[in-house]
């Protein structure tokens, strides 16, 4: 039959024009191509294509372009923050990188992967934006991997929907722009999300042992991941039909704890236990840092509260037609909820890892609208307006945090303005040798990534119980400054609006030792230029 449409076409080249040598390319390529090959790409293709309208398809790529705009536009504008300025530097320690190796150990907080994916970018000089990079490229495949979600859960038109929703959402852009572990811990975990979709929807549980691979290699990333472990055994408690086969639901398990415990078991066998030891104990001891309602507020307006409105109100309206689906994607959201609502100790980042999964429950809603009453344009015409309205409420304060980017004390919640610019100044005009005595260890980080000079914070605390053990007290700062221990002290307004009492006692050092301002960093804040960072010379 090829051998056929091969020669026909071949007869009419004389006759036919471009779209014909086209044809004749496509028929060449496809013969040739081999026979287990196409029957692979079918099995593959065939499940996740099935039913999707090229509309659906051109919706998916405007999510794409867009994704890849608001992530991808001046990403190098503002220098990094302070963890983002660790994991660029634990990169280039990796990669054996000299101007890093004395000030950022390799084994620090977190496990290495995402630092491994991106160590061949930082093996020379003092690059900062290519890690960014890596973690946008995460970030728009994550986009797709929604699609695929919504796509197995929902049809194509929620998938495609769920996939631009996130790709405007601000909380996704503003944590994807940076060099954060997040993004791609998220990557994987919607993978995770997407196996456990398809073995729901296929009944092969062998999706399962898949979904165990993907949520262990997210551990691997950042290790908050582990709390999707117990909302799948929430899921498969509440639809207990994906039991059988219990195998596969011990061997997804297997799978995610073997890969979970690699790194603290390799970090233990390189002689680094006692690190990972004193942050464990750090972090289980550690005061609340935000309020009980930080996450219903910061959190929740980054995500949207319109957003949040829909997928919550779409599980109102639509409680007669759930099924496992809601069940699965429930406890996707539920259990990370929960746990961090509990936890004391808030970050800006830990929801990103759920934001997929409410994405396709408002995807689902709006679908819902748009396909109801297919015969009348008046619904239709709502649910399209209704659409309208919700991406636009997102994608507003998404193109905000890219082109007019503003100052934010909350870890996570973007880079660190004037620090790139107070650190090259600190590597251009502070001895070899100086040492140099921050407000926080914040600010302590990005002195040391971009000038290489050593660099403390005063809040460090000297309890190793309430310090993180990646940091080194200053026991006694006066008698530290009296005898020329420290011969520069920075001023920074993050740190000291977030620790008004270590910043209050930095400026009685400052006067004691007759500081002498030598740098002033400004930005434009709040439509004034304002000094942001000031670095003083001290003189005991």
């Amino acid at each position: 039959m090829a051998d056929e449409q091969s020669a026909r076409l071949f007869r009419s080249r004389a006759q036919g024009g471009p779209w014909t040598r086209l044809a004749t390319f496509r028929v060449r390529a496809r013969d040739r191509t081999p026979a287990g090959f196409r029957t692979a790409w079918g099995r593959v293709a065939a499940p996740v294509l099935a039913g999707t309208r090229p509309i659906d398809i051109g919706l998916l790529g405007v999510a794409v372009l867009i994704a890849a705009v608001l992530r991808l536009v001046d990403l190098g504008r503002v220098g990094l923050n302070s963890d983002e300025a660790v994991y660029a530097g634990q990169a280039a320690s990796l990669a054996g990188n000299p101007n890093f190796t004395d000030n950022f150990p390799v084994v620090r907080a977190h496990p290495l992967l995402f630092q491994l994916m991106a160590s061949p970018f930082y093996r020379h000089g003092i690059p900062d934006v290519p890690g960014r990079y890596v973690g946008v490229a995460f970030g728009i495949a994550t986009v797709v991997l929604v699609f695929l979600v919504g796509h197995q859960l929902y049809g194509a038109r929620a998938g495609a929907l769920a996939a631009l929703l996130l790709a405007v959402s601000p909380y996704h852009v503003i944590v994807t722009r940076q060099q954060m572990l997040d993004g791609p811990m998220t990557f994987f975990a919607t993978a995770a999300l997407a196996c456990v979709a398809v073995m729901g929807r296929s009944g092969r549980g062998r999706w399962l042992v898949a979904a165990g691979g993907c949520l262990g290699i997210a551990a691997l990333t950042k290790e908050t991941a582990v709390i999707l472990l117990p909302a799948v055994f929430a899921f498969l408690s509440l639809a207990p039909q994906f039991w059988r086969p219990i195998r596969h639901v011990v061997g997804g398990a297997v799978l995610a704890l073997a890969l979970i415990v690699a790194y603290p078991v390799l970090t233990t066998l390189s002689g680094g236990a006692r690190g990972g030891q004193s942050y464990l104990v750090w972090q289980l001891t550690r005061g609340p840092n935000h309020s009980f309602g930080f996450y219903f507020t910061a959190v929740g307006a980054s995500m949207g509260l319109l957003f949040v409105a829909v997928a919550v109100l779409g599980l109102v309206v639509l409680r007669r037609s759930s099924s496992w689906r809601e069940t699965l994607l429930v406890s996707w959201v539920a259990v990370p909820l929960l746990f961090f609502e509990v936890w004391p100790v808030k970050g800006f980042t830990y929801l990103l890892l759920v934001l997929p999964a409410i994405a396709v429950l408002a995807a689902r809603v709006l679908a819902w609208l748009i396909g109801r009453a297919p015969r009348s344009t008046a619904s239709r015409s709502a649910g399209v307006l209704a659409t309208v309205v919700v991406v636009t409420s997102l994608a507003v304060p998404a193109a905000g945090s890219v082109f007019a980017p503003r100052s934010s004390s909350l870890a996570g919640a973007g880079g660190t303005v004037g620090g790139r610019e107070a650190g090259r100044w600190v590597a251009d005009h502070v001895p070899e040798g100086a040492r140099l005595m921050t407000i926080g260890p914040s600010m302590a980080n990005l002195i040391q990534y971009y000038s290489g000079r050593p660099a403390d914070g005063l809040s460090v605390s000297p309890s190793p119980a309430h310090r993180n053990p990646s940091y080194q007290p200053v026991v006694n700062p006066d008698a530290a400054v009296r005898y020329g221990d420290y011969q520069y002290l920075v001023w920074d307004a993050y740190s000291a609006q977030r620790s008004t009492h270590f910043a209050a006692k930095q400026q009685v050092l400052i006067r004691k030792y007759n500081g002498v301002v030598v740098h002033t960093q400004s930005a434009r804040l709040d439509g004034r230029d304002q000094p942001v960072i000031v670095i003083y010379e001290v003189h005991p």
